[in-house]
């Protein structure tokens, strides 16, 4: 079984990692596969594809358990999750859990083929104990077809199942994460705890991250 993680990783961090880590855990996984995912060639980005893939490879050199999954950087244009998805199953006999947030999973009926997901994975919700669940009707119908409750039955067949699971999530943005480190005079973060930007990013990547100057305004 293999435990998945996308995103844009612009740049990676605590946010990231320690709950992909807690579900992986849960899930009786030892590693955590963190997938950089193609962007669209009309969105903005700060900083090149290399330079993500660089800071997940620093974050895997500090976090023995994290590795780095690259596939999606080289399938064609337009990127969509069901066809990376659709990839990895061609190259692996792997059953695949590929971790999404909450905020996702309610958009979840505007991605691309997304009732073809299951096809290809299971899917498992990363929330907080605390967080009202209410996702829209489309879902919520969906939802009851394909959601359990046993992670034991995710060793029981390839795909097909969605899987919530509370976690502990940290609450940053990465809009956020990048205003700060850009910022030379701001070394601790806008939101209750008053944590330094050394806690939420691993300090290879902080490292990368200056003598590369990225985020710098």
């Amino acid at each position: 079984m293999r435990v998945i993680l996308g995103g844009t990783f612009n740049p990676p961090h605590y946010g990231h990692i320690t709950p992909a880590l807690y579900a992986a855990d849960l899930l009786g996984v030892e590693h955590v596969d963190l997938m950089p995912c193609k962007l669209a060639p009309h969105k903005s980005v700060s900083v090149s594809e290399t330079h993500r893939v660089n800071m997940i490879h620093r974050c895997c050199d500090t976090h023995s358990r994290l590795r780095a999954e690259l596939i999606e950087l080289s399938l064609p244009s337009p990127s969509y999750t069901v066809k990376t998805l659709r990839a990895l199953n061609s190259k692996h006999d792997d059953t695949i859990c590929f971790l999404i947030g909450a905020d996702s999973l309610y958009n979840l009926d505007k991605w691309y083929e997304w009732e073809s997901l299951l096809n290809y994975c299971h899917l498992i919700v990363m929330r907080r104990d605390s967080e009202t669940f209410s996702p829209p009707p489309a879902i919520a119908k969906w939802l009851r077809r394909n959601a359990i409750q046993d992670i034991e039955r995710l060793h029981q067949r390839k795909s097909g199942h969605v899987l919530l699971l509370n976690t502990p999530l940290k609450t940053i943005s990465s809009t956020q994460l990048r205003n700060e480190i850009a910022s030379e005079n701001a070394d601790t973060l806008d939101h209750a705890a008053p944590d330094t930007i050394e806690s939420w990013v691993p300090r290879n990547v902080i490292e990368y991250i200056n003598d590369n100057q990225l985020y710098s305004e």
